[in-house]
């Protein structure tokens, strides 16, 4: 049975210096930095601070008090970025990350303090490997995710070094954090709530200086008084109410490389180094049960400029070592090396979720792995526009109701759509043509007929024996309307025919086998 602590348990993150590190620097930095927007300091380092220079003072102050200051422009995009990049290495502790307000990751920890043995540990990995970011965020743990955020702002998470820097610790933090954090909870000034200023005014006004002061509050009362937006934000502070939160997923991409001590004139004196990584990328998808669509080879020289790229694409659902091979081989045997290389590097940005995938109990097609297999081998061998596949377009026009696309599909989008439609959640290729006698062999553009007294002809008269089946479509374009026959020449010969009803002519549009 899990436990209330293992199954309700936030960590807040909250890089209260989100902007210098974005642009690469720290509280700790040598030079004295700051960041701003709209002509004020936005943030700025210790040795800034020492020189007088504050958040929200002008620019030409602070150039005043130092006019060495280096000053950076805010970024704005550039800090979201780097918070998403926080929230991926934030994804090796837990599988529920957030992004909140723009600058604070909200990390759901309950099960993750079992994984790490006690929330001391778990805590101090955070924290060793944000040190080596340089990056000191601001901690907060608590039952619920907006708790944790508040409680952020409970106490200066910091340790004074003798350089007078500072270092976020997570000795400060015990065993029993998350089971206190209702009672300091309570003690925290309303100031630092979530909500807006004009709020908070009226709440001090009213004589509330902490946040003990409106929990003995009727709901009903404070709901009536400051509004459903505020009561709804307590609610979900206490824990009273859900306050679901969207996770983050990182993209997941496999690179690994490989570096020759001499350059390297022969493919074949490098197959140790291939078959390593080719190794590496086996272990990498089945670790994270993911299928690989294509992987790129890149070969480069010694001041690392990019000499051949050679991409191989996948259709086959089962990936393994002796396919990742068999295909490299068979790709590299195409290409005239008449080049040295000192580094090779394995890459692939196209993996796929093997849940994408389903197993059919009852499969009509056995052959298909094998099939695909092949498909894989001459597309590699031949190139990856070589082979096409014939598929159906949702189009009512039969010209436009058949189409094709390449043998392998290389993208993760592509293999989701088909895969969903597959499992039926939506088909447009799934629509049958506009009547069961259409031809497989249709011209291409449909062909005039002569017609003489309202009979159309083709090598002499021809018999209409069946139809008509009218398609009317493209209205929005240029109106079509037709009505489809088959016919039937002197010599017995089947043809699919239709007479335009606007153009008051007809056309041959296929040949029955």
């Amino acid at each position: 049975m899990t436990s209330k602590q293992d199954s309700e348990a936030w960590l807040c993150l909250r890089f209260a210096n989100l902007s210098l590190n974005s642009k690469g620097l720290s509280l700790n930095s040598k030079v004295a930095a700051a960041t701003t927007y709209k002509q004020q300091i936005w943030q700025c380092n210790h040795l800034t601070k020492e020189s007088g220079v504050q958040p929200g003072m002008s620019l030409n102050h602070a150039l005043m008090l130092l006019p060495t200051l280096e000053l950076h422009e805010r970024d704005i995009d550039l800090e979201a970025q780097k918070l998403e990049e926080l929230s991926y290495w934030a994804y090796r502790f837990t599988s529920l990350v957030s992004i909140y307000n723009n600058h604070t990751l909200l990390l759901e920890i309950g099960r993750s303090v079992r994984l790490f043995k006690n929330l001391k540990h778990l805590l101090n990995l955070i924290h060793n490997d944000l040190i080596n970011f340089d990056i000191y965020p601001k901690f907060g743990i608590a039952e619920t995710s907006k708790a944790a955020y508040v409680l952020s702002f409970q106490r200066n998470l910091s340790v004074e070094k003798d350089n007078g820097f500072e270092e976020s610790s997570a000795e400060l933090f015990s065993d029993n954090e998350v089971s206190t954090a209702n009672t300091r909870l309570n003690q925290i000034p309303l100031a630092f709530l979530d909500v807006n200023s004009k709020t908070i005014a009226q709440l001090h006004n009213c004589g509330f200086d902490v946040i003990a002061d409106i929990h003995s509050i009727p709901n009903a009362e404070l709901g009536h008084r400051f509004g459903a937006k505020l009561l709804k934000y307590l609610n979900q502070l206490w824990g009273l109410i859900a306050d679901p939160q969207i996770g983050t997923t990182p993209h997941e991409t496999f690179k690994v490389s490989a570096d020759f001590a001499q350059p390297i004139g022969n493919l074949n004196w490098i197959n140790q180094q291939l078959d390593r990584l080719l190794n590496d990328l086996v272990i990498f998808t089945a670790q994270r049960q993911l299928i690989c669509r294509s992987f790129t080879w890149r070969f480069y020289q010694e001041n690392n400029r990019l000499l051949q790229t050679v991409t191989i694409g996948l259709s086959a659902k089962k990936n393994d070592f002796a396919t990742y091979r068999e295909l490299t081989d068979l790709k590299l045997s195409t290409i005239k090396l008449d080049w040295e290389f000192s580094s090779i590097e394995l890459s692939s940005q196209q993996l796929v979720p093997i849940q994408l995938f389903h197993n059919d109990l009852f499969d009509p097609q056995p052959d298909q792995q094998q099939f695909n297999q092949l498909i894989d081998k001459l597309t590699n061998r031949l190139g990856q526009t070589a082979l096409f596949r014939v598929k159906v377009a949702p189009e009512h026009l039969p010209e436009l109701a058949n189409d094709h696309q390449h043998a392998v599909q290389e993208t993760h989008a592509a293999y989701a759509a088909r895969t969903s439609s597959n499992l039926g959640l939506s088909n447009p290729t799934d629509s049958s043509p506009p009547f069961k006698d259409q031809p497989l062999w249709l011209l291409d553009p449909p062909q005039r007929l002569a017609q003489r007294h309202q009979q159309p002809h083709h090598e002499g008269p021809l018999n209409i024996i069946h139809g008509p089946h009218r398609i009317t479509s493209h209205w929005w374009n240029k109106l079509q309307s037709r009505d489809y026959f088959i016919a039937r020449q002197h010599n017995g010969r089947l043809l699919w025919v239709f007479f335009d009803r606007g153009g008051r002519c007809w056309f041959l549009h296929g040949l029955f086998a």
